[in-house]
């Protein structure tokens, strides 16, 4: 019960933080961003609603979301901050929006004077650009997210336009790559510095930056790890931090790849438990088990407090039709896929990377090679002092655990896998990760401390 308590203790500040910082960052009127924001509108009628970053790698830009969040940033009403935020409207500008409508379910629909079908969905870059010409006066409420990346966009927009912001992610994204490479040098050794920055690159890290829907993220799944490797030696409460992180992820992020925040930091946890204790099978499961429900439970009760807080103050229905979206992300037909399985491929083959694809499925078919012949031939003798098989299982069963959690996302959110199938694939950066862990695994074994 102590426990349970501090739990709810910690949640009820986070979701207090998360309150304050949105009120805070509503405050200043969006006639400040203006110049900035019509700058970003001309940049994404340029490149267009889907942007190729690299032709050849197929690396696509989701701009139609990047204009939809510049859209929130410049539809904040100062006047009436609390609302505003909470119903993180786009297409809002007081004494000019005429009509308002509320969360939608299923896809969005884009509000387009065009009469031409095709305006009228996903075609977000578009609509930007009519609403800052005063063409359209209709405003949609998008209350299901929290949509936390207003605390930043907001200020950043008070400085730079899109491309100038784009830049800045670029250097951070660059800083946190080497600052993690070195914590997990120094931590956890060179093998794990080179496989996470291997897996990182693989999966298009250096393109992220150019994504103001993805990069919140991944920005805060580097430091997340970088943190936890800082501070792991005087860690009491992993599941608490893990707990602490799904909220912040569900805070900032619009359901992209968010299993990065807690299997990248769970891959850095059990490693360093192999390293420095004995650790036993029964109890590695136990903490991948416990992990996953405390940022299942994190993510999941944070979102639901955005519902329940809406709902409650200004009675527009949301639990009802975001419960009707989390129906239609799971069990709604989706265009492309059949079936499930259709969901996993596609994503398992849909990274830019050939040669990471190839690499992924020999090494797992290596792993798995390797293993079944230890366990028909006693007398199979490893090479390169390849440590014994039951040794081994014990060191790769949590790690193949996380390493599946991506396919068990696919199979279960099938329709938004395949519908956005040109972020979502990063999530096999989790798989990548785990198959070279394994393979490291056959030839290392560390000395316990």
């Amino acid at each position: 019960m102590k426990k349970f308590l501090q739990y709810v203790v910690v949640f009820i500040i986070i979701i207090l933080i998360f309150n304050l910082l949105l009120l805070l960052s509503s405050l200043f009127p969006s006639s400040l961003l203006e110049s900035n924001v019509k700058e970003s509108s001309e940049r994404l009628l340029v490149e267009g609603n889907f942007f190729y970053l690299n032709k050849p790698l197929n690396i696509t830009n989701n701009n139609f979301t990047d204009a939809i969040m510049i859209n929130e940033c410049y539809s904040i009403d100062n006047t009436n901050p609390f609302f505003s935020y909470m119903s993180a409207r786009k297409n809002y500008k007081k004494g000019f929006t005429i009509d308002e409508l509320p969360d939608t379910t299923g896809e969005l629909i884009s509000i387009s004077s065009s009469s031409n079908p095709e305006d009228q969905i996903y075609n977000t870059v578009g609509e930007l650009d009519e609403f800052l010409d005063g063409k359209v006066t209709t405003s949609v409420e998008y209350a299901r997210y929290w949509h936390g990346y207003l605390v930043f966009l907001r200020i950043l927009l008070l400085f730079f336009n899109i491309m100038e912001i784009r830049y800045f992610l670029f250097g951070l994204f660059l800083f946190l790559f080497i600052f993690l490479f070195i914590i997990l040098k120094r931590k956890l050794g060179v093998s794990f510095a080179l496989i996470f920055s291997f897996a990182l690159i693989a999966y298009n890290y250096f393109f992220v930056f150019y994504s103001l829907e993805s990069a919140p993220i991944f920005i805060t799944m580097m430091i997340a790890c970088i943190v936890l490797l800082t501070r792991i030696d005087k860690l009491k409460n992993f599941y608490l931090f893990i707990f602490i992180i799904a909220c912040i992820s569900n805070f900032v992020d619009y359901l992209t790849v968010p299993l990065i925040t807690l299997a990248m930091p769970l891959y850095i946890y059990i490693a360093y438990i192999f390293k420095n204790k004995d650790f036993q099978l029964r109890n590695s499961i136990k903490t991948v088990a416990c992990s996953c429900l405390a940022w299942g439970s994190g993510y999941a009760f944070t979102w639901l407090s955005k519902w329940v807080i809406y709902d409650v103050i200004f009675h527009k229905g949301l639990i009802a039709s975001a419960i009707q979206q989390v129906f239609y992300r799971t069990v709604s037909p989706n265009p492309i896929a059949v079936n499930t399985l259709d969901a996993v491929l596609l994503n398992f083959f849909a990274n830019a990377s050939i040669f990471t694809t190839i690499f992924m499925a020999f090494m797992a078919f290596a792993i798995f090679f390797i293993s079944i012949l230890s366990m028909l031939n006693k007398n199979f003798k490893w090479n390169l002092h390849m440590t014994s098989f039951s040794i081994y299982l014990k060191r790769i069963v949590p790690f193949v655990i996380i390493a599946i959690l991506p396919i068990i996302w696919y199979v279960v959110l099938s329709n938004h896998t395949v519908l956005h199938f040109h972020f979502v694939y990063r999530h096999m950066l989790i798989f990548l990760v785990g198959i070279l862990i394994c393979l490291r695994n056959l030839f290392v074994v560390e000395k316990v401390k």
